[in-house]
């Protein structure tokens, strides 16, 4: 690149945050960004606080103008502009400059510009392991050719007056997104850019076997996502069997970024991992509405399956809380994947949004969450019949609705998952009862002892003669006794109880498979 080139490059190029090489990566805001770089990004900043502050405030502003008339907004206007538009112009030439004269950047930006026109995906793989960056200055690396079905469980029931609705987009975009998804807020995103940066760059001094990938959905929003390939293979190339074969796609919480959360438990225990970020989450772009998650969810799959080339069997999907809506929606979509971890999730995200509103606005909160945050997983995962594994918090604060296990929400997920795999046996009052009395309870021996006569080689009995799941008939022609013998053994391989609250990292003794009904069939 000529010496012109770059100096009008340098005006309008990604902010650069880590440079990792020779085993170290160096903070380069700390170390190397020179004083007038740090304070033009600081102005820069400043002015996406400020049109944050704004946008929130712009209902009362707009309010105020009405009954105030348009007098006072002018006026500041008038008073405001000239130097914000000064400013932003002074700082936009220093930073440019400053960047120009900085040996460090003008390497990063000549590199940038060779990766981001080439073809070659060592080439690009190379640099992003190198550097981390404003990803947003990066190409799409996959468009996604499929989405969330129009006929898909994922759509909800609702009634919006075509003269509401923008009252309904207001709602949900001032008030439910940043309850439901804090993580997609720019507050959020700009307090957590250090920590998302830092964990970015502990992936690419860690692990050489790393993938960055920009992927972009059918509505256009692209997803930041990363990929750690664990799969072994002998001298000839022939896969080597262990957990590196299997894929774990990992989707986080409301306010979790890969960088950050659940994407380190698969990668501990040698699986390999794709992680992602959520629509409006670091660098991915958009809003967290249900339909442009389950978008999201349908790109980091289809990466997988046909870039990555794992077959739906060797997938396993992980999602921890709101997490657990990503997770449920692929297993509802792709019935053929292998396995699905579910952790302190819930079964629909109503019984949880409507206490935290006011009462008048119950049917509005209903109508929002059904149209733009429609997180209902009990109508999605059950439909799924492939091994499950559903981890409840004992301590969980968030989805419980009295603050004890009782009232914790993914008890009905689990109800709702065992009564579609074997409604004979959890669909009879007397066992969905026990059952709930079981739920009351956070640990396996008060359950036991209200078994009478557990017999574990009865249930392999029973199970070997099932064909399920699901199963339609399991159950039938058993005495009360039996049912619940077995009821509570199919209850305790779906339920895994883990100590601590819902934020907690989940303990490595707790992140496994699920339970297959082959794996006591052959002990």
């Amino acid at each position: 690149m000529d010496k012109v080139g770059l100096f009008i490059k340098c005006f309008n190029s990604p902010r650069l945050y880590q440079i990792c090489k020779d085993g170290l990566c160096v903070d380069y805001y700390a170390t190397q960004q020179t004083v007038m770089e740090k304070w033009t990004n600081m102005v820069f900043d400043g002015y996406s606080w400020l049109i944050t502050i704004v946008t929130y405030l712009s209902p009362f502003i707009v309010y105020n103008a009405y009954k105030h008339g348009l007098e006072g907004p002018v006026a500041i206007g008038k008073f405001s502009i000239t130097p914000l538009i000064s400013l932003y112009v002074v700082a936009f030439i220093l930073r440019g400059s400053s960047r120009c004269i900085t040996p460090a950047y003008r390497e990063f930006l000549e590199s940038h510009t060779e990766s981001i026109s080439s073809n070659s995906n060592i080439i690009r793989q190379s640099f992003l392991n190198k550097y981390d960056f404003d990803f947003s200055e990066w190409n799409v690396d996959m468009k996604a050719t499929a989405g969330v079905s129009p006929d898909s469980d994922i759509h909800g029931e609702y009634y919006v007056p075509f003269i509401l609705k923008p009252f309904y987009y207001f709602m949900a975009t001032w008030i439910a997104k940043p309850l439901a998804y804090p993580g997609a807020t720019y507050p959020i995103n700009a307090i957590m850019r250090k920590h998302l940066s830092a964990g970015r760059a502990s992936h690419m001094l860690m692990r050489r076997n790393m993938t960055r990938a920009k992927l972009e959905t059918v509505d256009n929003n692209h997803i930041d996502s990363v990929f750690v390939d664990n799969r072994a293979k002998d001298e000839d190339g022939t896969p080597i069997e262990g957990p590196g074969q299997t894929l774990v796609i990992t989707c986080e919480g409301n306010a979790a970024y890969y960088e950050v959360g659940a994407f380190e438990y698969p990668l501990k225990e040698g699986y390999s991992t794709l992680g992602w970020n959520h629509p409006g989450f670091g660098y991915s772009t958009g809003i967290p509405y249900g339909t442009a998650d389950g978008n999201a969810i349908e790109a980091v799959y289809e990466y997988a399956t046909k870039e990555l080339g794992f077959a739906p069997k060797d997938i396993a999907v992980y999602g921890w809380s709101i997490g657990g809506f990503s997770a449920s929606y692929l297993a509802n979509a792709h019935p053929d994947i292998g396995n699905v971890i579910i952790d302190a999730s819930f079964d629909d995200i109503l019984p949880l949004a409507i206490p935290r509103m006011p009462e008048w606005l119950g049917s509005v909160t209903n109508n929002c969450c059904r149209k733009y945050f429609n997180l209902h997983n009990v109508a999605l995962l059950p439909k799924y019949q492939g091994p499950i594994r559903l981890i409840r918090r004992n301590g969980d604060e968030i989805i419980s609705t009295n603050g004890h296990a009782s009232g914790n929400r993914g008890n009905q997920l689990l109800m709702a998952v065992l009564q579609s795999r074997y409604p004979v046996l959890f669909k009879d009052q007397e066992v969905e009862n026990m059952a709930m009395d079981w739920l009351d309870q956070t640990s396996p021996v008060p359950r036991r002892h209200s078994v009478p006569g557990y017999d574990l080689e009865f249930c392999k009995e029973q199970l070997s003669k099932s064909t399920g799941p699901p199963d339609m008939e399991l159950g039938t022609g058993l005495t009360r006794d039996e049912k619940l013998i077995l009821a509570y053994y199919l209850f305790s391989k779906h339920l895994t109880d883990c100590e601590g609250g819902h934020n907690n990292p989940l303990p490595r003794k707790y992140f496994k498979m699920p339970w297959k009904k082959s794996d006591d069939l052959t002990s």
